[in-house]
């Protein structure tokens, strides 16, 4: 199909086409979503299961074996690592990048359920999780009150009138809190006093635990109506956990009788009066605060610290403005004296970021737009040639959207890169339609003819480009999944260019712009005088030199250029390496892991 033809004589289908990606790019950009880093997917799943108060030898027998066995059988397993230590079992299993996490974890889940009753049932229930270094908080809230507000009464407030309600907002998949202190209802246990009366102390916490339960008792059916029926048991006052019942005094026979005869009488209902043994008799309850394992203070001042996780597909900075909208419609409904401060906004740096982009990419189109002016001499080949920036930008966004890929670092990085390569095809097909025009061909001929004398050679050059991006889709692993956006849009912005350059630019040349008005003379067959007289002879006669000197001393020329191939190459062997560059957030953490108790240390976070 002639592209160029096409084009020339079918104005308003392609003024509509055109029309149309503008439009339809500008509700990509506003629906794609904005992220630091593209998401990354590490094939690595921890199971954690804690089992307080328990020896690292207890914690290797009775759970990480166990789900080590289970887990080992789960399809796609390369790897499995295992750490058991005080309170915690950790059980850490890899797998190919090929592999579908989710799929995994799934199977994970269900091999872990068939040896949960293998497992000790003072133990927590065991976790599954996936493993992501990029997976930090993308907002931090501080929640203050007045000095003669408690701690515990502060985190109390703050849990049920903060966080409870920063959770719903969508895209928040968990708030969690830190600093401030818990209630805790602490049973002191006299051991004198319990060694007296004969019980041990398991059953005391079975006693306790029995009696704090809320029970169903059936239904009640009515004519119209069917109740349910249920015993309320749950402790509502400190006083009722004193009078539960832990056990009865011996009477002097029951000495006499072993431990079986007592369990048949028990079965067999058979009581005698004995006094009953209150777990006031032998304890002491009191009404007090869970010991602090962590502090959090900001600017000095003690508070309750906030860290907002997002969903796994959440969009970061849409998420972080309904957490925003939020916070400032609970600042009504909290207590006067409560001060709720944003600590650490994620989104600020990624604003940041993409703005700073965003602004090399448009200075980048100005400077086009001046040396093409500068080169061509001519303002209406300029305007044509950079026009093809904007139309291939939002051509890459609207492809951008369908393939699910988020405005981040690598991505608007591709984006200013191909923006250098955009007009590369547009400029070989505006000289060649000049070419034409000065030979005194018509507007539309010369565009038809001067675009397709081309097609080859820029559709060539833009491949030889695209061939070089493209296979990094392919590369699996976490520089696949980095560079997999970075490659996809410079795919998409060139690809975009090429068919820009083949249809808007003949059809712009071709409708009322004179391209040669400025620069042709009344003497069409003397060009070397027009080259003379353009701002880009001295550039030209300095290349001439050049080149003439470059053949005269081939052999010398090819070795300086070999010297400089294989110190290049050198020089890469002394580079830096690293995965990532280096970013600065205006932010430090001090981090102390050899005080590390469960995941991580105690931290300092500073921003400057």
């Amino acid at each position: 199909m002639n592209l160029a033809k096409f084009s020339v004589e079918r104005p308003v289908t392609i003024a509509m086409i055109v029309t149309g990606i503008m439009i339809f790019g500008i509700i990509s950009l506003e629906l794609l979503p904005q992220e630091l880093f593209p998401q990354i997917v590490y094939p690595q799943l921890t199971v954690v299961t804690p089992y307080g108060n328990a020896a690292p030898e207890e914690i290797e027998t009775l759970i990480t074996r166990p789900i080590e066995e289970a887990v080992g059988t789960v399809a796609g397993v390369r790897r499995i690592n295992s750490i058991s230590k005080e309170g915690l079992s950790l059980v850490i299993a890899e797998f190919g990048w090929s592999q579908n996490i989710n799929f995994a974890a799934l199977g994970m889940r269900e091999k872990i359920d068939l040896i949960k009753d293998r497992l000790p049932r003072e133990a927590e229930e065991p976790t599954v999780l996936p493993y992501n270094p990029f997976d930090r908080p993308i907002l931090i809230l501080s929640v203050t009150g007045k000095a003669e507000r408690s701690p515990l009464s502060l985190r109390e407030i703050t849990r049920k009138m903060v966080k409870d309600e920063l959770e719903k907002v969508e895209g928040v998949a968990s708030a969690l809190l830190s600093g401030g202190a818990e209630r805790e209802i602490q049973v002191d246990i006299n051991h004198d006093k319990l060694l007296a009366s004969g019980i041990p102390i398991l059953d005391v916490s079975k006693s306790i635990a029995n009696a704090n339960l809320n029970y169903p008792a059936g239904t009640i059916k009515e004519s119209f109506y069917e109740y349910l029926i249920r015993t309320l048991g749950e402790f509502e006052h400190v006083r009722d956990i004193e009078e539960v019942v832990i056990g009865a005094e011996k009477s002097p026979e029951d000495y006499n009788k072993t431990q079986a005869e007592l369990e048949v009488e028990k079965v067999r209902g058979i009581s005698s009066d004995k006094r009953l043994i209150y777990l006031k008799d032998v304890a002491t309850i009191k009404d007090d605060v869970k010991e602090r394992t962590s502090y959090s203070r900001y600017n000095g001042n003690e508070n309750i610290s906030i860290s907002i996780q997002k969903q796994a597909l959440g969009n970061t900075v849409n998420t972080i403005n309904r957490v925003k909208k939020r916070v400032k419609e609970l600042k009504d409904e909290v207590p006067k004296d409560l001060n709720i401060a944003i600590v650490y906004d994620q989104s600020e740096f990624i604003k940041s970021a993409i703005t700073g982009v965003w602004d090399s990419a448009w200075q980048g189109g100005l400077l086009v737009f001046l040396v093409l002016f500068y080169f061509l001499r001519n303002v209406w080949s300029a305007v044509i040639v950079t026009l093809t920036i904007p139309i291939s930008v939002m051509v890459t966004f609207a492809l951008m959207f369908f393939s699910g890929i988020s405005i981040n670092m690598m991505s608007l990085g591709g984006l200013a890169f191909g923006v250098g390569s955009l007009v590369d095809c547009a400029i070989v097909v505006v000289e060649n339609i000049f070419r034409h025009m000065q030979m005194g061909e018509d507007k539309k001929e010369a565009a038809i003819k001067g675009t397709n004398e081309v097609v080859i050679s820029v559709a060539g050059s833009v491949l030889t480009t695209v061939v070089v991006f493209l296979p990094l889709i392919f590369v699996v692993g976490i520089i696949g999944q980095i560079s997999k956006d970075f490659a996809l849009t410079v795919t998409f912005s060139l690809l975009a260019s090429l068919i820009t350059s083949l249809t808007v630019i003949p059809l712009l040349a071709s409708r009322g712009i004179n391209l040669g008005k400025n620069v042709v003379s009344e003497n069409e067959d003397n060009i070397e005088s027009i080259d003379k007289a353009a701002a880009t002879s001295k550039v030209r006669k300095f290349y001439e030199v050049l080149l003439a000197k470059f053949l005269e001393r081939k052999s010398r020329s090819l070795s300086w250029v070999l010297t400089v191939f294989v110190g290049s190459c050198l020089l890469f062997i002394f580079m830096d390496k690293e995965l990532m560059p280096k970013v600065d957030q205006g932010q430090f953490m001090i981090k102390d892991t050899k005080k590390c108790r469960a995941w991580s240390g105690p931290s300092i976070l500073a921003t400057l």
